[in-house]
């Protein structure tokens, strides 16, 4: 209430500031002469005696009726006689102001370069009229049911009666130059207390006494007199028309949006693009100065002054609210396919981002601890900025989900006394993250990000590096982001992993060997030391393994893509391949290819690619590869470990892994005899034992993916897997599109591990459609192996 007070007084002295522009009351009128103020206008005598008999009562009462009209009478025209109608009391300081340019705070002009001055905000829908002065005049046609909302920038019309308007009695009236007479509304400081004064300016002839309100010890009553003319009848006004609804008595509607020209929405982006470009080489300049001022200076010359950082982020702050004005102008529904464009061909989300939001969150990064405060209120003040353009504009979505997770990320990474609040944020800016990777699974920066805020779970921060690497869209920075995991094996840090498992550390070890092609010897060692143990622990962490397993099979598939690096061959041969997809060999073959699914996401051109000629000598090189030929090792071995727990249910994650990832090699004519060396003689016997638990003839018989059925939704490891180079082909079109809700994808149901069993059964009975490794006999429903070698040893 007080800050409410205090914004009243605030208003009515801007108001009383204002330039004399308003009418005086009309001549007749006459003023209360017992109200303090003396601001209360009255048309005719009636209507002032009603006034006086509800609040001034005790004078009233004390007189006849007729005594108390005269003398009431005689004091106004007294008042009138001597009293100037439109004195600051009553009008305001005499002026109507103009509440489009009226502010609370300083004015601010915004200006283009040109020195033109830039088009206010109300030039988007169209001029409005000038605002009524906040005199008070009672007027009976103003019904005091009708639902009140004070509109300060325009101008609103008063109803002729309680009853909804109904179109089609006004439709004659269309045609003519003025068919609606509108009213001003009043807006003064004591607008409430007029507004209750009115409350008997509808007489009602079916009740002539009521109870007065309570004014005092007792409700009282009187007899209504009667009411005064009525005035002229008038059309109701065009928001009238606009908010109610004969259909829907007693609700509200929504008003219609008055339309905008092309030529006026061109003019508004054109003048916000000039302001925020000057604001932007203003922030470009002042991090620029900072950030070269913190390194020349010494210790005593770098703390700021507190003025100089809100300067700093007022800067800032102006140049997000010049993006958001831009943004909503640029993308407004009546715009022109050009102007939607503009946003995108000058790069303005990540213009915003850059200079808007991340230069500055640098500057205070490295001046803490001095600058937390600032850098705290900074993160929310964007934070909030980027929440708004989530809603208000959906065109950049992608652009907003990451920016808020990276704002939440640079949250937890500032937070040091309260663990609660990392956990919290770094909640947050995984959840942003993940919505991100959904809607774009292919991008690695997203499993980078993700990666960063696993820790300290080694393993699965390993698992996001990993995925980084192997996407469609790989992320390179990711395999110097992996050296601060791998930086005890390799010998480059004192640091160890206190929070992992022994099993987990040989893993990991494994798999650092590997990254820095260390040696031979130790990478054996590390292998036998994380297998030994993998029977145990698959057997004492029962459920957890699941998700375990399908880290440890991705991870160990992104070794034999050299883990992201540019030249490996396996990368190549995949490219290689996708562009024979998607990409006829000739004209004649055109109508062909137009019935084929294309690719899932373009590849990144700047990776190394190679031709159909090149691929033999590729793969002798591949075949003696120090990493490609261990990691295949790795993954084979692990693999028949796991196949050896027949009947674990706990095991066919990690198995549908890399059943399905075995199944796009054999797709593959060039690679197809890498996986001659799998442990088929595993695989089957675990498929056969399976079959026995199912029914052969009902499931062998459909595809791997059967979309027929209305229940068949992804599978958990199906969104852990989505958007590798490997597995684009893997899931059918649309597969995600009924996908679970977050909280829900990763839950263990026995209908998922019915549809688990079946996926793996199709990928088994896939995979002897090749005719090469394993056969499936339709008549015993049996799988059997047809490869003499069946170890990867």
């Amino acid at each position: 209430m007080t800050s409410n007070a205090a914004f009243q007084t605030r208003y009515v002295t801007a108001l009383q500031k204002q330039t004399r522009t308003a009418e005086p009351p009309p001549s007749d009128a006459l003023s209360c002469p017992y109200c303090s103020h003396r601001g209360r206008i009255f048309q005719t005598e009636s209507q002032l005696f009603d006034h006086a008999t509800v609040d001034h009562a005790s004078i009233v009462q004390a007189m006849e009726p007729d005594q108390a009209r005269a003398q009431l009478r005689d004091a106004a025209l007294r008042m009138k006689g001597v009293t100037d109608l439109s004195s600051e009391a009553t009008a305001g300081g005499g002026s109507t102001p103009d509440l489009t340019t009226l502010s609370l705070e300083q004015a601010k002009g915004r200006h283009s370069p040109s020195g033109k001055k830039r088009p206010a905000e109300s030039d988007l829908h169209a001029r409005r009229g000038k605002a009524p002065s906040h005199v008070e005049i009672y007027d009976p046609d103003f019904p005091r049911d009708i639902p009140h909302t004070v509109v300060p920038e325009r101008t609103r019309s008063k109803l002729k009666d309680t009853r909804p308007f109904d179109p089609t009695k006004a439709s004659k009236s269309r045609g003519t130059a003025s068919p609606h007479l509108s009213t001003t509304e009043p807006s003064s400081e004591w607008s409430l207390d007029a507004n209750r004064s009115q409350i008997h300016s509808q007489q009602v002839p079916q009740s002539p006494t009521r109870p007065l309100p309570h004014r005092g010890p007792a409700a009282q009553t009187y007899t209504a007199k009667p009411a005064a003319p009525a005035p002229p009848q008038r059309q109701p006004g065009i928001n009238e028309i606009q908010r109610y609804d004969q259909r829907y008595p007693g609700l509200l509607l929504q008003p219609d949006s008055r339309p905008i020209s092309q030529e006026q929405l061109a003019s508004e982006v054109k003048s916000i693009y000039a302001g925020l470009t000057m604001v932007e080489t203003k922030c470009i300049h002042v991090d620029r100065a900072q950030a070269a001022a913190l390194q020349d200076d010494s210790e005593s010359n770098t703390k700021l002054a507190s003025d100089h950082w809100q300067a700093l982020i007022a800067l800032h702050r102006t140049l997000l609210h010049e993006h958001h004005d831009f943004f909503l102008a640029s993308q407004h529904p009546s715009a022109s396919p050009a102007l939607r464009r503009l946003a995108a061909k000058y790069s303005m989300p990540a213009r915003m981002w850059k200079h808007g939001i991340h230069s500055f969150l640098e500057l205070l990064r490295r001046r803490l601890p001095e600058s937390i405060d600032y850098m705290l209120a900074f993160i929310y003040l964007a934070y909030q900025m980027m929440a708004l353009l989530y809603e208000t504009v959906p065109a950049f979505e992608d652009t907003w989900i990451e920016c808020l997770g990276d704002l939440g990320r640079y949250r937890m990474a500032i937070e040091d006394e309260d663990i609660r609040d990392r956990e919290t944020w770094a909640g947050v800016a995984r959840s942003w993250y993940s919505k991100a990777a959904d809607k774009n699974p292919s991008v690695g920066r997203l499993y980078h990000h993700l990666a960063i805020l696993a820790r300290p779970n080694a393993l699965q921060q390993l698992y996001y590096y990993a995925r980084s690497l192997t996407c469609v869209k790989p992320f390179p920075s990711a395999r110097e982001s992996i050296l601060t995991l791998l930086d005890p094996i390799l010998g480059r840090s004192n640091a160890s992993y206190s929070h992992a498992l022994p099993i987990d550390t040989s893993f990991i070890q494994a798999h650092g060997v590997l990254f820095g092609k260390i040696s031979a010897e130790r990478f054996e060692d590390a292998r036998l030391a994380f297998q030994s143990q993998l029977d145990n622990h698959i057997g004492r962490v029962t459920a957890k393994w699941k998700e375990q397993g399908v880290h440890i099979a991705v991870t160990n598939i992104a070794g034999l893509f050299d883990y992201g690096h540019n030249d490996s061959i396996l990368r190549q041969i995949f490219v290689l391949h996708d562009k024979q997809r998607t990409c006829p060999a000739s004209a004649a073959s055109q109508s062909d290819d137009e019935s084929r699914s294309p690719s899932p996401v373009e590849q990144d051109p700047s990776l190394a690619s190679i031709t159909e000629l090149e691929v033999p000598a590729k793969l002798d090189t591949l075949a003696s590869d120090f990493t490609f030929s261990r990691a295949y090792l790795l993954t084979m071995t692990t693999l028949e470990l796991v196949l050896r727990r027949i009947g674990d249910k706990n095991v066919l994650p990690h198995v549908h892994v890399l059943l399905s990832f075995l199944s796009s090699l054999a797709s593959i004519k060039y690679v197809a005899h890498l996986i001659d060396h799998a442990p088929w003689t595993e695989i089957v016997s675990f498929l056969n034992t399976l079959l026995k638990s199912e029914r052969p003839e009902q499931i062998i018989a459909g595809t791997v993916f059967p979309t027929e059925q209305v229940d068949n939704l992804p599978l958990p490891e199906d969104y852990l897997i989505r958007g590798q180079i490997w597995s684009q082909w893997y899931f059918p079109d649309n597969w995600f599109a009924r996908e679970h809700d977050e909280e829900d994808r990763y839950l263990e149901l026995a209908s998922t591990i019915k549809s688990r069993t079946e996926r793996v059964l199709h990928l088994g009975h896939h995979l002897a459609t090749f005719d090469r490794w394993i056969s499936y006999d339709s008549n015993s429903h049996t799988f059997s192996t047809l490869h003499s070698d069946s170890s990867a040893e």
